[in-house]
Order: C-alpha cells, then structure tokens, then sequence
C-alpha cells in the first residue's frame, strides 16, 4: 500500500543543515498497524508529516497504492489527503464553537457528497466511536476523551485508505486512554490501515508492529502481537 523509499529530510537551523530523517525505507500493507516510537527529535512527527503529505522531504521516493504522490501538484495532494487519509491528533484539532456533528463534518464541506449522504456518513462515524448521542452537543461542553473521540470520528467521515494517528491519547487519563486505544483497536479490526506515534509503549504495543526511530534512522523492529494487544 505504501512505499518509502532512500527518503531523507534536511532542514536549516542556525546557517546549518540538520538532517532529521536519514535515508529511511518502509513498506506498510494494507491492514497494516505500525507503531512508530522515539525520544524527542528523533524524527517520528516530520515522518508522520510526510505520510500525511502535510510536509515535503528533501529527497527519496514517496508511493501510495502506486500512485508517485511527490509528483502530484498541490491541488491534487490536497485533494488526495481529503479523500484518502484520516488525521488524528494530540490536541484533536477540533472547531470549539461548532457542535459535535459540524466538526466531524468538516471533511466533507471539500468533496460532493449529498446532504442525505453526509447525515448517514456522521452517524456512523459518530456511532462506530460511541457518541453518536452527542451529535448536537457544543464540543466545548466535552470531556478531553469524548473530544478525541470526535477527532477520531472526523478522521473516518471519509472512509480513508489509511489512518494517521499522532500522540492520540497523550492529554488523557488512563480511562480514557483505554477507550480511545480500544476504539483504534477496533477501527484496525474492520481493515482499517493505521500508523499510530507514540513514546508510550503501552500505547505502541495495540500494533501489529512497533518501529523505533533514533536520529533519523530505523534502530528497532518488533512484533507485539499477531493481531495488536484487546484491552
């Protein structure tokens, strides 16, 4: 499904060059759920940007079910990171003054797609995370885990080919942390494809394979268990 390939970024700091990605590979399938952990700068948030085609490399291949996406125009990727990944993250990203059923929708006010259409496609996102019963509630009202929770379900209101998740349950307590994880679980379960960062290693271990980052470079592979960890 996806192919990285030589791939390599180097940005400017203080007149310099500083690489932070070094000449990674990586081969994700469909149905895939890797885990990328690291320290601090090691390079996993810019890789997860680049999946994400939110930031560019500095050389190397880039392949998305065949499609080169380094050389689609701008449009075009734009349109291709609607339609075909989902965004997950940290601080859930979410519109505060808008409800619950206007921010998942968000995604949708960029493609066509019926009013009938949109209303199925929110309720069953909103139901796949379990809040569908709060599909009118002001997301300011919301708990820290029910905001995710409708990050979660924006993520989705596209049906995406791949899932990106970056510190998910980082601002959460431990209750919440563990819907949240059994909620990816699931979402991996009905074939969803994710690439999930975290430092936590009780969060990594629901993958099907934990990759470790240090200094730009693969250091350590693992495989926690066959199907990810059901909490």
């Amino acid at each position: 499904m996806i192919e990285l390939r030589n791939l390599s970024k180097v940005v400017q700091e203080a007149g310099r060059e500083l690489p932070v990605l070094r000449s990674v590979d990586l081969s994700i399938q469909a149905g895939d759920f890797v885990s990328i952990m690291g320290p601090s700068g090691s390079g996993k948030s810019t890789l997860m940007n680049i999946l994400g085609l939110l930031d560019e490399p500095t050389s190397g291949e880039y392949w998305f079910e065949g499609t080169n996406v380094r050389k689609l125009s701008g449009s075009k990727q734009a349109a291709f990171r609607n339609e075909r990944i989902g965004f997950v993250f940290q601080a859930f990203m979410l519109i505060p003054r808008l409800s619950v059923k206007d921010n998942v929708e968000v995604p949708l006010l960029y493609t066509y797609c019926p009013r009938k259409e949109r209303k199925r496609r929110i309720e069953t996102a909103l139901e796949q995370v379990g809040l569908l019963h709060k599909l009118n509630e002001p997301v300011v009202h919301l708990s820290g885990g029910q905001k995710q929770k409708v990050a979660i379900a924006r993520s989705i209101i596209n049906d995406p080919d791949l899932l990106l998740a970056d510190e998910p349950s980082g601002n959460l307590d431990a209750e919440s942390k563990e819907d949240i994880l059994r909620i990816f679980t699931s979402l991996n379960r009905m074939g969803k494809t994710i690439v999930l960062v975290s430092h936590d290693r009780e969060v990594a271990e629901i993958g099907k394979r934990i990759l470790t980052l240090r200094n730009g470079e693969w250091t350590e592979t693992s495989d926690p268990a066959p199907m990810g960890v059901a909490l």
